[in-house]
């Protein structure tokens, strides 16, 4: 992971047109300055020749000998100082210099070591993070309609692609040699039996028996015409009186059971089902025959979702249809997503909590993915440095720096001077 993240940073260090004109604009500034710089040492010399050469007929002269004595000191010393960082001075083995070169390894371990310890910690990521209230912001932002209609017409547009997706050779050939097997070698029982058992420990099954019981009293009213009917068809030999007197009693019995089952918690169907429903439970969970059978289902649901032609043509006019639908300057499936889009951020907007829930776990996200691979960028920090050619380091960071650099030497000769006058004056008053 870390060598092919290094493979991108140098791809990425490759020079573009802007970057490039602003490496060309670095250096004109680095070259002026060095220009300066250097210009002030020949006029310390030349200066410094000139008083050497005429003190003894302009005796003041000494004080201009003086300033630029020290003043080319100053200036050959930083200069010195200031090479010494980047290259060897004149080519010379001189120990201790082309500190960056030598030391670049170490450089940038020493770099990735303190941006990790010291930038990338989790107090100031949250801590810049906090102050922008990031839940409000994308949500102001999703709310604008036109922003809204650009959310929408990307997540829509994938559609169609998804839809024909099980259709593609090359989707069908990994799924088939992939995901298959590793779906039948999964113990769908020992899962299901996992699911059923939160369900019960939850008390959800309770409330779906109660649903089912709802739906199966209202399946029983709006049917019983028909069952009347099948009934009278059954029976061709009694009177139609004595069928529809079984049948309303027959009704009535079996909506009065559901009535008192849905009545009372303590119910022995209730009773019945709770000890169903852990018997079933525990031999998804242990019976070696449930687990294969759930294996047998799985495989036979994944050959009706590979090969069923009316599951296929399904996908295909439903794909057909929304790429229809997207091609329209007015796509209902567009304006659909974006009225809804901006609903959720306008109602996101409007509530608070909402707000201040999805603000705490973007920054418990930022946090965690803080603390898990701050020391991965910092590795990737001194990767990219080892990989980079010690010149090449030089120039980058000369063209960083270097203009800043020529400050000191600009200032070594001219402190250098001031210092050296002082120190004549000194030497003539002691004198």
């Amino acid at each position: 992971m870390i060598t092919e993240s290094v493979d991108k940073a140098t791809e990425a260090s490759s020079e573009t047109p802007a970057t490039g004109a602003r490496a060309r604009h670095k250096q004109s500034q680095l070259a002026r300055m060095q220009r300066i710089a250097s210009g002030m040492l020949c006029a310390a010399l030349v200066v410094l020749l000139l008083s050497a050469r005429y003190e003894s007929i302009w005796p003041w002269l000494r004080w201009a000998r003086a300033f630029a004595e020290a003043s080319a000191i100053g200036a050959i010393a930083d200069w010195y100082a200031v090479v010494a960082l980047f290259r060897r001075p004149l080519g010379l083995p001189i120990p201790h210099t082309a500190i960056i070169p030598e030391n670049k390894d170490s450089i940038g371990e020493s770099l990735g070591e303190f941006v990790a310890q010291h930038l990338l910690t989790p107090e100031n990521i949250v801590g810049k993070l906090e102050r922008y209230d990031m839940a409000r912001q994308v949500a102001k932002w999703l709310a604008l309609p036109a922003n809204a209609a650009r959310v929408a017409a990307a997540a829509v547009s994938s559609a169609p692609g998804l839809l024909r997706a099980p259709d593609d050779a090359d989707i069908r050939r990994f799924f088939g040699d992939h995901i298959t097997p590793m779906l039948l070698e999964f113990n769908v029982a020992r899962w299901t039996s996992k699911a059923m058992k939160l369900v019960v420990d939850l008390g959800m099954h309770r409330t779906a028996l109660a649903a089912g019981l709802k739906l199966l009293d209202r399946w029983v009213i709006a049917n019983e015409a028909t069952i009347r009917t099948k009934f009278a068809q059954a029976s061709r030999y009694t009177p139609a009186a004595f069928d529809a007197y079984i049948v309303r009693k027959f009704m009535e019995g079996i909506r009065g059971l559901v009535h008192d089952v849905a009545a009372d918690p303590a119910h022995p169907i209730r009773s019945q089902l709770e000890v169903a429903l852990g018997d079933l439970i525990r031999l998804l969970d242990e019976s070696p025959a449930y687990r294969d059978a759930a294996r047998t289902w799985t495989r036979h649901l994944l050959e009706h979702w590979e090969r069923d032609e009316d599951f296929r043509r399904l996908r295909d006019a439903v794909a057909s249809h929304v790429e229809a639908d997207l091609a329209r300057e007015d796509s209902v499936l567009r304006r659909s997503a974006a009225a809804i889009v901006i609903g959720v951020a306008q109602g996101v907007l409007q509530d608070q909590a909402v707000l201040d829930r999805l603000n705490g776990a973007w920054l418990k996200i930022a946090r965690a993915l803080t603390l898990r691979y701050r020391g991965q960028i910092s590795t990737l920090i001194a990767d990219v440095l080892k990989s980079w050619d010690a010149n090449e380091v030089s120039r980058k960071i000369a063209l960083e720096i270097g203009k800043d650099l020529q400050f000191i030497r600009i200032n070594g000769a001219l402190v250098g001077g001031m210092v050296g006058v002082v120190l004549h004056a000194c030497t003539v008053a002691v004198v």
